[in-house]
């Protein structure tokens, strides 16, 4: 098989205000490289549920204690959680009826939802990315 890229950007909300919902956008790209040539099978991208080991919601830690919950969606309208296909999360899917040239870019839309009164620091969380072709 051919060299297969994959990396992210970072899901990146900074300050938080419990007043009001912050949204925040990232970037999955998949390339795979053949002699100079990009070709990409079909395949589907799925992350998965980070530290706190469910979807809905997925937590943010600050600490062993402190959590902010957030999520990340297949679509600006948030409607569906961007997961590994279980739980009521989709992936997201690359299908060709050829080899495709080039490098695919999915978008994750992230939300954290206004009113969660939470002590000041640095959140964060490490979702793991699996391509499956």
């Amino acid at each position: 098989m051919d060299p297969i890229s994959v990396s992210a950007t970072a899901l990146a909300f900074g300050n938080y205000s419990a007043a009001a919902q912050s949204t925040a956008n990232n970037t999955v790209t998949i390339s795979c490289g053949l002699l100079g040539i990009d070709l990409l099978p079909n395949f589907t991208v799925g992350l998965s549920a980070g530290r706190a080991t469910v979807f809905s919601p997925r937590k943010m830690f600050f600490g062993t204690t402190n959590t902010l919950n957030y999520n990340i969606y297949t679509t600006p309208g948030f409607a569906t959680i961007w997961g590994d296909g279980s739980s009521g999360t989709a992936t997201q899917t690359f299908n060709s009826s050829l080899l495709s040239l080039g490098t695919i870019n999915f978008t994750g839309y992230g939300r954290l939802p206004a009113g969660q009164f939470v002590a000041p620091g640095a959140y964060m969380d490490t979702l793991t990315v699996t391509v499956t072709f």
